[in-house]
């Protein structure tokens, strides 16, 4: 006779109780109808904004740099911080402007009308760099590339009146004087123009 063999029982899976959305739905409204629930969860709510808000306001300066803040209505707090300085800026009414200090190196090229009505191109190099407690004004005046801003607002106009003056031939087949002293009376306009609006030029 063979032996019998024991029948192997398979291990009992423990019943997951599966609870209704309308019943979930229930529960959570009768827990936002306790009044002490309410208070704990306004306590959260408003603990975790304001230390997200604490945390956004926080900006600092990067090294190099001058920093402003401006509203969203274009007025500027009457303060230059300082690189490294840590400052608060309220988050969406307020933004932090790094100015960077450091001579910035900038390439200028546009084409001109001469005195006989022909096309010339001039090409400018320069280095720009603003003095630290005008900063503010030259913020408003030219923006936060104030080298860019100040070669398309003042120094090209500048160099138009020059231009204007001469003929083509002039400014491109003249005496190696003529043409130097040119160049030179356009160096000497934006040198003034720089002077006039705080900035240093090399």
């Amino acid at each position: 006779r063979r032996p019998s063999v024991p029948a192997l029982s398979a291990p009992q899976l423990p019943v997951r109780r599966v609870v209704p959305m309308a019943a979930r739905q229930a529960r959570v409204k009768a827990w936002f109808r306790d009044t002490e629930n309410l208070k704990n969860f306004g306590r959260m709510v408003g603990g975790v904004s304001f230390f997200s808000l604490a945390l956004l306001s926080m900006k600092r300066i990067a090294p190099g740099h001058v920093g402003l803040i401006e509203d969203r209505t274009g007025n500027l707090r009457p303060y230059v911080y300082d690189d490294g300085q840590l400052v608060i800026a309220i988050p969406i009414w307020q933004r932090c402007i790094n100015i960077r200090l450091i001579p910035v190196k900038k390439r200028f090229i546009k084409e001109y009308k001469t005195k006989d009505g022909k096309d010339v191109e001039v090409r400018l190099l320069c280095r720009l760099q603003p003095k630290v407690h005008w900063v503010p004004e030259i913020y408003l005046k030219f923006g936060k590339d104030y080298g860019r801003g100040f070669l398309e607002k003042e120094a090209s106009v500048d160099i138009a009146e020059v231009v204007q003056r001469h003929t083509l031939q002039e400014l491109v087949r003249g005496p190696e004087e003529a043409v130097d002293a040119i160049a030179e009376e356009i160096s000497t306009r934006i040198c003034d123009a720089c002077t006039f609006h705080k900035l240093k030029i090399a």
